[in-house]
């Protein structure tokens, strides 16, 4: 053992009643009230999960949006890491820098990023990666505990309010004002309750109640750019709102995640519901498609096979109980399929005309909702499956052998699989009837790249012994 651990060992030991503890960290934030508190934090909206390490402890891999948990740690210096998992890396998950060396190895995820801090007693700190996988940048908030007052005895009534701390994580937002108001106050330039720009961060006190907050033009209270819905802050709690950048999987520019003593997301109150169609059901021959058996005028029209429509917005009144009818085109007296689903709130979703299970059904009907996000690193692919039988799909590097390769996703027909994140690259795709190799399509050469997203559809043909493929998205198809 070095003469500094041991020297330290017996000094943690005599100082029972030292200012703060001396064990690595805990979750336990009372064991220690006046020891530093750390988090970390995951703004950068085109990457897949980032590891946070304190030193070479990997504490969380962080999801955009998401935070660790606040933990009480020494007071001193630390290194910062932040690790991901890139293409070339031969890992399937992010351990830190394993033998200590200094030196990227194959085996270890990428390190993005580090930064050093100094961390205080009685202080809390926030280590926040900003900006996007071409920029990445860490930033560092400090700011001292705040200390709720629990009791009356003191002579001074108990605290009744909550700490609220806003965080501008958002490269593509610009500068905005901030209002925390209670529902249906006609809000007024001088309830500003913080000015901010990208990087900036305001922390305060609010009496416990229910809110709103909103986000508007600078100077401008009649100009909102993002208007929640309620939400209840409660007394002594901490509450902290990320101002994030939206992403492809949802409608908003803006993004508000909650965290500390609440978690999730915020949701526009005006934000618009989108869903598109896609026809991939060969037999159906052209369609139009009426919505809430409202048949003055399709909301889609002579849709063709291997044809999408543009997305168009749902109203919010519609959501929980959408009703598609599906007919030939021209034709709104001959019913092919009639379909009931529920679209989430604020996001992008496709409904898919299948090939049906039955032979005595026209067309059946799958929604998927779009959950694609624009990772610059990876390409994402989803596929789905509208043949009429099981598949294999085999998505593998150009020139592998595909009877040693492993099928990258089975489907039952009218199915949807998972995103996958490949990495950039010429890939052959091949698809066979499922648990054998009686290969029914291919290979197909394909170029996936960095940030895009691909759908790929295996459709049925005339041949039963064949199968095709509709490729949609940032495919040429």
């Amino acid at each position: 053992m070095k003469r500094w651990d041991l020297l330290r060992r017996i000094l943690c030991a005599a100082a029972a009643l030292a200012v703060y503890g001396c064990d690595g960290s805990s979750d336990d934030d009372s064991a220690g009230a006046q020891r530093p508190l750390l988090t970390g934090f995951n703004a950068v909206p085109d990457m897949a999960a980032i590891s946070f390490l304190r030193e070479e402890e990997l504490w969380s891999a962080l999801d955009y949006g998401t935070a660790t948990g606040f933990r009480s740690v020494d007071a001193g210096q630390y290194d910062i890491n932040f690790d991901s998992l890139l293409p070339g890396d031969e890992t399937t998950a992010c351990g830190g820098d394993l033998d200590k060396d200094d030196v990227k190895d194959p085996e270890e995820c990428t390190r993005l990023t580090s930064v050093s801090i100094n961390v205080l007693a009685g202080h809390e700190y926030l280590v926040a990666l900003l900006g996007h996988f071409a920029d990445i940048r860490a930033q560092v908030y400090d700011k001292t505990v705040h200390e709720f007052d629990t009791t009356d005895a003191d002579g001074d009534p108990e605290d009744k309010n909550t700490e609220v701390q806003f965080f501008h994580w958002s490269d593509a937002l610009g500068a905005v004002d901030v209002y925390v108001e209670p529902p249906g106050t006609n809000l007024s330039a001088v309830q500003v309750k913080a000015t901010l720009s990208a990087g900036d961060e305001y922390h305060g006190l609010i009496n416990a109640g229910s809110y709103v907050l909103s986000l508007t033009v600078l100077g401008d209270p009649n100009a909102p750019v993002f208007t929640s819905e309620n939400f209840t802050l409660a007394e002594r709690t901490r509450v902290a709102f990320a101002l994030l950048e939206g992403t492809d999987d949802g409608t908003s520019p803006v993004r508000v995640s909650r965290f500390r003593d609440q978690g999730g997301d915020l949701l526009d109150r005006r934000v618009k519901t989108e869903l598109r169609v896609t026809h991939v059901a060969r037999d159906a021959g052209n369609v139009d498609i009426f919505a809430q058996e409202n048949y003055t005028a399709p909301i889609v029209s002579a849709l063709a096979f291997r044809q999408t429509s543009p997305y168009q917005v749902i109203p919010s009144t519609e959501l929980a109980n959408l009703e598609l009818d599906i007919t030939p085109a021209g034709n709104p007296g001959v019913l092919l399929g009639r379909e009931q689903m529920a679209l989430a709130s604020g996001g992008r979703s496709t409904f898919f005309l299948v090939q049906p299970n039955s032979v005595s059904a026209n067309v059946d009907g799958l929604l998927v909702q779009d959950r694609f996000r624009r990772f610059a690193p990876y390409a994402a692919l989803r596929l789905l499956n509208s043949a009429g039988l099981s598949l294999d799909f085999y998505v593998i590097p150009h020139g592998n052998n595909v009877y040693t390769s492993t099928p990258t996703e089975t489907l039952f027909t009218g199915s949807s699989g998972t995103v996958h994140l490949l990495d950039p690259g010429s890939y052959d795709v091949i698809l066979a009837r499922a648990g054998t190799d009686t290969y029914v399509f291919g290979p197909l050469n394909v170029q996936l790249s960095g940030g895009g997203v691909y759908t790929a559809v295996g459709v049925a043909t005339s041949d039963a012994t064949r199968s095709d493929l509709v490729l949609l998205d940032d495919f040429v198809d």
